[in-house]
């Protein structure tokens, strides 16, 4: 089992590449990386499965939403 610090650093590894992806996104949109919005999906999925590993509780909403400012 990995240690609580080796989830920590891979949350925060995931949580640059997420923002890299939404950078990359809103400059670019879909020419450089046709399956950026799948690579944005799954480090969002990637993150809420450490946190729930890691039993943080998550803000209200899902990240996705946070991200996008999207509520339903």
């Amino acid at each position: 089992m990995r240690s609580q610090a080796e989830i920590i650093t891979r949350v925060n590894k995931y949580k640059e590449k997420l923002a890299f992806a939404i950078e990359e996104k809103e400059n670019y949109d879909n020419h450089i990386c046709p399956d950026i919005d799948l690579v944005i999906f799954s480090l969002v999925d990637k993150l809420e499965t450490l946190l729930w590993v890691l039993e943080l509780d998550l803000p209200d909403g899902d990240i996705l939403d946070k991200l996008m400012g999207t509520s339903h």
